[in-house]
């Protein structure tokens, strides 16, 4: 991709519209190369997805989960109430045409393109974090560490296995567990997980949200303002000193340029500036239990059940599986029971009440690949979006990305694949 011809940074100013994990990126690093920067959204830093999800830092997850056996398996996930897929059937009008957009994308050449072109922003990321933390006072909110993920049929380990051998083509690292080895890490795990995998070079964090508002701080000591308020109208001007006015429930505020960083609502606002982009949504659950009564040396995550449990500073935290809904639906939270429940097979010795549940949005493009670049139509604007289950994983590559492009730089990634143009 050509780079465009940028003003100096310090003579530039940028809106990034969305306070998640991703858009924190993006104006953190946008600040601290010298760019006047405003950090637009109607709720404060890190209140959106970014509050909920599992806390993984996952170098290791660059293949999109939608794949030829996840389409396989899709008849058994929806006939089964405890499973890890459901749809809520009365959206299912609202929410077809993006399905059948996802179907010729579940193909093994489509899996490996993908790997090929997400790999590069996943890799690194909990150094990354590690340094972005430690930057803004809080280095105990990042953990270097391995992650587990955890098998109660010999088939379902047998098949990672496979799967895992070619990631290791990009550079993964890890371990096949086998029972002691499993008891050893986490004596809390039920006596039925008898295969695992740690995965390397990864980690989590201990508070998803309280990283994104800590990073967010950051932005605002390296000169960055924040502006809430919820977007209504974006305008592009013909004249005057800026080129948009971004209309919000608070008033106007001008920028050079724009940065669209909105999740699961970056669609409604790329159409503002003439773009089609078909983003859905994968509606995801936690639930936290404050005392479980175990002690969780690792994030553990059951691959036949899609959640993970993760030790954080609330407790432990029971997030994952996907809910297809839209955006519109009430949150059914008796999807969070159901990971409760099954965390208790899981941990067997877990004692304590669920102290919260939550839902959110995941971003999810048909292709399972994120929108990061500039605007086919619109000069100046600039996405990063649709990052469906690995937008903590992304930020900072992506953030790193957005100001590569905004100082006129060729991106030091490849991105053809995550043209806003492919569809």
């Amino acid at each position: 991709m050509t780079p465009q011809p940028a003003s100096p940074p310090e003579q530039t100013s940028v809106a990034v519209i969305g306070a998640g994990i991703v858009g924190v990126n993006c104006a953190l690093t946008l600040a601290k190369e010298g760019f006047r920067v405003t950090l637009i959204d109607r709720d404060e830093p890190g209140e959106g997805c970014s509050f909920g999800n599992a806390g993984i830092l996952a170098a290791w997850s660059f293949v999109p989960l939608f794949g030829p056996d996840t389409l396989r398996s899709v008849p058994r996930y929806l006939a089964d109430p405890l499973g890890p897929l459901t749809i809520r059937w009365t959206r299912l009008p609202y929410i077809l045409p993006w399905l059948l957009r996802m179907l010729p994308k579940a193909s093994a050449s489509h899996i490996r393109h993908s790997a090929d072109a997400l790999h590069h922003l996943t890799m690194n990321c909990a150094g990354d974090y590690a340094r972005l933390a430690a930057d803004a006072g809080a280095p105990e909110l990042v953990k270097q560490q391995p992650v587990l993920q955890v098998y109660d049929e010999e088939k379902d380990y047998r098949k990672s296995e496979t799967d895992f051998a070619w990631r290791a083509e990009y550079g993964v690292r890890y371990d096949s567990l086998d029972h002691n080895r499993l008891r050893d890490l986490e004596p809390a795990l039920g006596d039925r997980f008898r295969w695992g995998h740690a995965f390397h070079g990864g980690g989590i964090t201990t508070n998803p949200g309280r990283l994104v508002k800590v990073l967010a701080e950051s932005f605002t000591r390296h000169g960055g303002t924040f502006h809430k308020g919820d977007v209504r109208e974006l305008k592009r001007n013909a004249n005057g000193a800026h080129a948009f006015t971004i209309e919000t429930s608070a008033g106007e505020t001008s920028a050079d340029r724009l940065v669209i960083a909105a999740g699961a609502f970056s669609h409604r606002l790329a159409a503002q500036v003439g773009d089609n982009i078909p983003l859905g949504t994968e509606r995801g659950y936690h639930a936290v239990i404050a005392e479980p009564g175990v002690k969780l040396n690792h994030a553990v995550g059951w691959k036949a059940r899609a959640f993970y449990a993760s030790p954080m500073e609330m407790g432990i935290r029971l997030a994952g599986t996907v809910e297809l809904a839209g955006l519109e639906a009430p949150p059914d939270y008796r999807r969070a029971d159901i990971i409760a429940r099954h965390a208790r097979t899981l941990l067997p010795g877990v004692s304590g009440d669920i102290a919260s549940r939550w839902m959110g949005f995941r971003p999810t493009l048909p292709d399972s690949l994120p929108v990061i670049g500039p605007s086919p139509h619109t000069p100046g604007v600039y996405y990063a979006f649709g990052h469906q289950h690995v937008g903590l994983t992304c930020g900072p590559a992506t953030g790193r990305v957005i100001a590569r492009l905004l100082k006129g730089e060729p991106s030091n990634v490849d991105l053809e694949p995550f043209s806003a143009s492919r569809f």
